[in-house]
């Protein structure tokens, strides 16, 4: 038996509670060992828990067998919309810090109720606006991540603008060198990396933001070893919250089409990003990327370690790399098939 963080609005009454449940305060609310009914449920929504870790057997597994955007494609393209605007004009930030909580808020409220969230978004044909595109997909990411590590609503809603904003620096840099397609020069590079500084300094001169979203303009792009920047801090000197803000940005970044280079298969850069584990990103934090991560999209074809080709056509909850492939010789459910594996993705 192993211990799971699973959704509010995924129990069952019945389940048992495997760890403590505080409130922001650090009061005990509920004690661990203790059956989950309605009226501890209604308490734990009373004081906005997200979700807490339950006992987990392996018959909680279930298959999930369509996926569906973080985001509806109505809201998100509003979100690219007011990105852009507030972005691209003098006080446009100011002017839609607004209109932008309140979208980012939506988002997260609606997540919370979804009985499983998956990091999934349907491309959208915006590549001559990738820093807008890239900056909505990254606080979606993020909240997503942040749902996955039980975090407090609060600090989900936070986690929406930090991604949404952590790049706001890049629009002090010329796009000559944004979208320059060759290799850049020390100077250019550098020129870049003062984005995490100079979007940290205007957050704070011309915003009354909680001081959360600006570190993680600021720390995003440091890593658990020092070897990032501005400031090369390591481990916990890094705000938990830009430790999540650097996985998605990573993330998005790798699966996306750039003008230098085309976009990573999403298991190729789950398979990178797991390589920076400890060393690079926060272990807590790849846990959780781990547990949203769709490696294997469904309807994705594939080839097994046996020569047979095949086509996913669900998840199992509990694992997403093995998931459930029909072939032409029968369906194969990986997650009970230890010696068959994925060795290629068409």
């Amino acid at each position: 038996m192993t211990i799971k963080p699973i959704l509010l609005n995924e129990i069952s009454e019945g389940m048992i509670l495997a760890q403590d449940v505080v409130d922001k305060y650090g009061r005990l609310l509920i004690a661990s060992g203790i059956p989950l009914k309605q009226e501890i449920l209604n308490l734990l929504e009373k004081h906005e828990i997200v979700s807490v870790f339950i006992r987990d057997h392996k018959s909680m597994n279930f298959q999930i067998e369509s996926t569906q955007d973080v985001a509806s494609m109505e809201i998100r393209l509003k979100l690219i919309s007011s990105v852009k605007e507030a972005f691209s004009k003098s006080n446009g930030l100011t002017d839609h810090l607004a209109e932008l909580q309140y979208y980012i808020e939506d988002v997260v409220h609606t997540l919370i109720k979804r009985k499983n969230v998956l990091l999934y978004l349907q491309d959208i044909d915006y590549a001559s606006d990738y820093l807008f595109m890239h900056s909505v997909n990254v606080g979606l990411f993020s909240i997503v991540i942040g749902i996955a590590m039980n975090l407090p609503l609060d600090e989900l809603c936070l986690l929406g603008m930090g991604g949404v904003l952590h790049d706001f620096g890049k629009t002090r840099i010329s796009t000559t060198i944004l979208d320059k397609q060759g290799k850049l020069t020390l100077a250019e590079f550098n020129e870049i990396k003062e984005h995490a500084t100079v979007g940290y300094k205007m957050l704070k001169t011309d915003t009354q933001l909680d001081y959360r979203i600006m570190f993680m303009a600021l720390q995003h792009h440091e890593r658990c070893n020092g070897s990032g920047y501005p400031w090369g801090i390591s481990k916990d000197k890094i705000h938990h919250l830009a430790r999540i803000v650097a996985v998605a940005d990573v993330y998005d970044a790798l699966t996306t089409d750039r003008v230098y280079r085309s976009r990573l298969t999403t298991f190729a850069a789950m398979q990178m990003i797991n390589e920076g584990n400890r060393i690079h990103f926060d272990p807590l934090v790849i846990e959780a990327f781990n547990k949203v991560a769709i490696p294997y999209h469904i309807g994705s074809s594939v080839t097994l370690n046996h020569g047979i080709d095949g086509k996913v056509i669900g998840l199992n909850s509990i694992n997403l790399l093995r998931p459930l492939i029909s072939t032409d010789q029968g369906m194969v459910n990986l997650l009970h098939e230890s010696d068959i594996s994925i060795t290629a993705t068409k």
